[in-house]
């Protein structure tokens, strides 16, 4: 299912009995419902991480070059792979900013030295830490900013009417400009919400997330489960 950007405009001004008004123009409308659409994508990444909203991003390094940039709609990091071996991906963890010169000096970019090779998310960048001494295959699994809805036929995936949030939240925010009073909306906002919240916590309803083993992210047979 999903909604258009006009269809959403139109149940805003339904809500806030602004049918009939040009107080709030469709532009400025179409600014409060962006917003909007941001906050119930923070929401449902906060209730259940990344698997609302997954991308995949893949690159090659280049020989002695650390700084990547990232894709144009990137917003949170989920996991790094690197192909160390030129055959099987391995998963390596981020350096603190204080170990931004740990690695420097030592370990290579291939399966032994696998331990050693971290990576950080700098401002446009994805920085690694010892440079890449090769050209090496990476994945980037991360979380892509909220979409952005411009013409009147852009839509907005609508998962479990989950499109209610982003009109209630709309409509708020238009009668407190007409400076009309929303108790009731901010009722219904906060209801949506705590939904929302609860029913998107597991989506994969068969099978729960179970405790997560830090040490256990690539084959033992590669890393023996370094823990360093």
């Amino acid at each position: 299912m999903a909604i258009t950007l006009l269809e959403l405009r139109d149940q805003s001004r339904q809500r806030a009995d602004q049918e009939d008004s040009t107080f709030v123009t469709d532009s400025e409308l179409n600014s409060y419902i962006n917003n909007s659409i941001a906050e119930l994508h923070d929401i449902l990444i906060q209730a259940y991480d990344s698997e609302y909203y997954l991308s995949e991003y893949s690159f090659q390094t280049v020989a002695d070059q650390s700084a990547y940039s990232l894709p144009t709609d990137f917003y949170k990091v989920v996991g790094v792979d690197l192909k160390l071996n030129g055959q099987n991906y391995f998963t390596i963890k981020k350096f603190n900013f204080n170990e931004r010169n740990k690695f420097d000096d030592f370990g290579v970019w291939d399966v032994l030295g696998l331990s050693s090779v971290r990576y950080r998310i700098m401002g446009d960048n994805i920085r690694f830490s010892p440079d890449p001494d090769n050209v090496t295959d990476v994945r980037l699994w991360y979380i892509p900013v909220a979409t952005k809805l411009v013409a009147d036929g852009d839509e907005l995936a609508d998962l479990n009417a989950y499109s209610e949030y982003v009109i209630v939240d709309a409509a708020i925010k238009m009668m407190t400009k007409e400076e009309s009073d929303p108790s009731v909306l901010l009722q219904q906002k906060a209801e949506l919400k705590r939904r929302i919240e609860v029913a998107a916590n597991n989506r994969d309803a068969a099978n729960p997330e179970s405790v997560r083993d830090i040490y256990a992210e690539n084959v033992d047979f590669y890393y023996w489960r370094t823990r360093s």
